[in-house]
């Protein structure tokens, strides 16, 4: 009776963390999808991983600068941000999961002239229902 009660046990242990970590690589996956929007310069495609409230924050060392409150406004930021000629390109080359949270660490790059630049930054994602609901995108810096 006992070796059933701890073999139960842990398979419901085990199982909680197979669904943890399932809605982890989800969380992760739509940050992904999200990046690849971006690197597709669709605005309309980035609005599809986003709550209608979603919000945005620029932050740095003694700010931070609110940029978006709603689906449409970021939307539109985008639209905004893709109509310069610069073809940068971010991609995710680390993530952690804690929760409704993913945070990243983002590479970017472009073209500048004929040499290539990049940078990283790192972002926290908040999650509603499988939707991105805020992030928080932290100054770039060179990358390790």
């Amino acid at each position: 009776m006992m070796r059933l009660l701890v073999s139960s046990l842990l398979c419901i242990l085990t199982g909680c963390f197979a669904v943890g970590a399932a809605h982890a690589d989800e969380k992760l996956a739509i940050v992904n999808a999200f990046v690849e929007a971006f690197n597709q310069r669709d605005p309309d495609k980035m609005g599809t991983f986003v709550t209608n409230d979603v919000v945005w924050f620029d932050v740095a060392k003694t700010e931070m600068s609110h940029q978006t409150d709603s689906k449409k406004q970021l939307i539109r930021s985008m639209q905004d941000y893709f109509t310069d000629a610069n073809r940068a390109h971010s991609r995710v080359i680390n993530a952690i999961s804690s929760g409704q949270f993913i945070s990243t660490v983002e590479q970017v790059s472009w073209q500048k002239g004929d040499q290539w630049m990049s940078q990283c930054s790192i972002g926290v994602y908040q999650f509603k229902k499988q939707k991105i609901a805020a992030v928080w995108y932290y100054k770039s810096h060179d990358c390790d």
